[in-house]
Parts: C-alpha cells; structure tokens; sequence
C-alpha cells in the first residue's frame, strides 16, 4: 500500500507468507515499511533460512529507508531475541518497541504478534507519525480479532497513522478517524490469487475475473464451502474491477451521479419514515425515554437491470456478494439512522454528508472528476469499506429498509420495499 506523506511515498506491506518477489513495489517509493509475517504460512520453524532469503531480497530494496517490524510467524523473535536481532543486516532497520526519525518523520514499531504482552509497549510516544505493529487493534479492520490493549494504547498515544497487518481478509483496506488513520496492509490475499497488471494484459485479467467469479457462484450454491477463501475471493474481485473501473472512469461519472441521487431520495424516504414512526409512537407517554429505532438501508436484492452485463448466472452472484455471512462490513447494510438522535443538531445534511466536501476525497479517483457530486457518507462507506466493486453498486436504482422500533421488552418491526 502505497502513502504519500510529507514529500516522501512510503510503500507498507505485511503477511507476504514468502511470496514477497510477487509485489509491485513502486519505483520511486524511498520508503519501505515490512509489519511482519514474511514466512511461509505454514512454516513457524525456530531457524529458517527463508528469513533469511527474505532479509536478502528486503535489503536489496532500492528505498533510502527499510523498516521491519516481526510478526508472529517469526518465532524466533520470541524464542531467543538476541539471535534473531543478529541476524537483521545494517540496511534494514528494525523496531522493536523502538522508534526511529527519518527526515522529520517518526517511527514507532511496537511488539504486537499478534496481541501485546510486554509491559514495554508503554513506551510508544504521543502523536508520533507512524506507530506499526503486526496485529490491528480492536475494532479497526481486525475481523473482530484485534487486541484491546493496543487499541488502549493507540487511543492515548493518538499516532497519525496505523500501520498493520496479519488479518488477511481485511487487508489493503484503510480506515480514517478523527485522530488516527489506520491501514491494514496485509497483502497475501493480493499475492497468493497473484494476477497479471490489467495496463500490460485487459484480455488476460478479463479472464481471471470470470474465474473469480465462476468460483464465488460455485461457493455460494454449494453451501458447504470455506468461508475464508469465499471473502478473500470477493475481496481480489473487488480490487480487479476496480482497476479496471478507474481506468476508464469517465464513462462512468453519469451512472456515479445518477446512483447517488436514489440512494440520497432512498435515504430521505427512510428517514422520513423512521422519523414519523418515532414521533407517532412517543405520543404515548407510558413509553417514556426506552423507545429506540433503527433504520437500515440496503441495496435491492434483484441484480441491477441498467447494469452493462446481464446473463444467466449474474443474479446468483449479486446473491453471493449480498451474503452478510461473507460481507461483515454491509451486515447492517449501506447505512443505519438512529432516534432518538444522538445530538439536536443533526440533520439530514449532516446524516448524509452531502455537504461535507472535506470527505469527497476518494481513494484512486481523480478529485478533479468528483467535484460538484455531493457524494453522500454512505456513497463513501460502500467504496471503501464493503467488498462490493463501483460498478456493482452505482448501477443499483432499487433499496429496501428495515426499520426495527424497540419499546421497553417489546420489539415491533416494520419492512419498507422500495
């Protein structure tokens, strides 16, 4: 994953499981960053000459900085540090609840492999630019396998940036909060489904997507099939079409706006709705302060009829990247609208977003071409954090919404299909 930062491009990676020769380091990146987890994934021996062939490639980099921070396959670290810190060459740098300056940029790795255990973690200093560890914290891109005590520590340290890796299915993913931007950079799912640059071969990587997709289908029907491989599947397929997709991103600027205004009338209609329920329910004073809503916007279940490629199997998979088993960031669909609202001053506007330019940025798409948009919060949540492709979802003109009223032990549910 590639960062620009401070007039440097900082190139992060992690769980490369010896397929490191796979990745396509760019040329002019001056900054490396390995969180770990560069072993065979079945080799967790205590020597292994595949580290070291690992160090030879890694210091062998063309970057002014190489950084390295072990992960939990390199046991060795572990087992007997001293040794395995002899063994790092001068041109990489390791950090090992450590940190480093670099041309105004600070460093910190701490020991995370994939939970935190030494009391030496303390020691990581407050805003530094970049804290890096093998495992995520909880509740930021970790699959629901973070450790809490790391997000304790990143929550007082309030780094600028995270720098993770070690859950393969959420990896090549970023997430911003106000404080802190965090990046799970794992790339075995990316180099294990290894496919060729759609510049060099279009034809080729066409044919690999329909693989993919063949497979995801198969999985699918089948019901009885690894649930792993199905998202690390779906996840390789998003990241194809979207290259493919933002390569030619003109022609889809019409269907992008076109999509956002139904989901911004989709999402007025929902909440209009959820809102009327709320107020029509409150007149009942014996409720008092335990009435609860939420309302849940989800894409149609029919495969998009404006979408450029129909045939027989494309329902099958719009079913398969619609199951919430395989798609844990659309579990709750598109969005959720809650009431009581948490503060008096949210409104619509501020709901949706839509006139909020400072988060119109999007990953890979020219900014230039996004202007005047009005892209909406849950536009962004379905680009950056679902599995779900652009050209899956801009083409969808239908949604439904659950609206779910909880009041005192009793629950009523009401379904709107658009």
């Amino acid at each position: 994953m590639l960062i620009e930062y401070k007039n440097h491009k900082i190139f992060a990676f992690s769980d490369t499981h010896g397929l490191n020769h796979r990745l396509d380091i760019p040329k002019d990146a001056d900054i490396l960053i390995c969180a770990g987890d560069c072993l065979k994934e079945d080799n967790m021996r205590y020597v292994d000459d595949d580290f070291l062939k690992f160090l030879n490639w890694y210091s062998h980099q063309d970057a002014k900085l190489k950084i390295y921070v072990p992960g939990n396959h390199e046991v060795f670290f572990e087992m007997n540090p001293e040794k395995a810190m002899q063994m790092i060459p001068s041109s990489i740098v390791l950090l090992e609840d450590s940190g480093i300056e670099f041309d105004g940029i600070s460093f910190y790795g701490a020991a995370c492999r994939p939970w935190m255990f030494r009391e030496t973690v303390n020691k990581v200093p407050k805003g530094v630019d970049f804290l890096i560890t093998h495992g995520p914290a909880e509740g930021h891109l970790d699959n629901n396998t973070g450790c809490q005590r790391l997000r304790q520590i990143v929550e007082e340290s309030k780094p600028k940036h995270h720098i993770f890796g070690h859950v393969h299915e959420e990896g090549d993913k970023i997430e911003a909060t106000s404080e802190t931007t965090y990046y799970n950079v794992s790339m075995y799912n990316q180099l294990k489904y290894h496919y060729p640059s759609m510049k060099e071969n279009q034809e080729l990587t066409n044919g690999f997507l329909n693989e993919i997709e063949w497979d995801i289908i198969n999985m699918y029907l089948v019901d009885d099939s690894e649930d792993e491989e199905a998202k690390c599947l779906i996840s390789l397929r998003k990241r194809l079409i979207n290259d493919l997709a933002l390569s030619h991103l003109k022609d889809y600027i019409d269907d992008i706006k076109a999509f956002n205004d139904s989901l911004i009338d989709a999402l007025k209609e929902m909440c209009d709705r959820a809102n009327q329920i709320y107020t029509d329910i409150s007149k009942h004073q014996e409720y008092g302060d335990e009435i609860k809503l939420e309302a849940r916007l989800y894409l149609g279940k029919n495969y998009p009829e404006l979408h450029p490629i129909q045939n027989g199997d494309r329902q099958d998979l719009w079913d398969a990247l619609l199951y919430q088993q395989w798609h844990q960031a659309y579990s709750s669909g598109i969005t959720t609208y809650f009431l009581p609202k948490v503060a008096s001053n949210y409104t619509f506007e501020a709901f949706t977003g839509i006139n909020d330019s400072s988060s119109q940025k999007l990953e890979g798409i020219d900014e230039g071409l996004m202007k005047d948009l009005n892209l909406t919060n849950q536009f962004l949540h379905l680009y950056r954090h679902t599995d779900f492709a652009l050209t899956d979802f801009i083409f969808v003109r239908d949604f439904y919404s659950e609206i779910n009223v909880s009041i005192v032990n009793n629950t009523r549910k009401t379904v709107n299909q658009k």
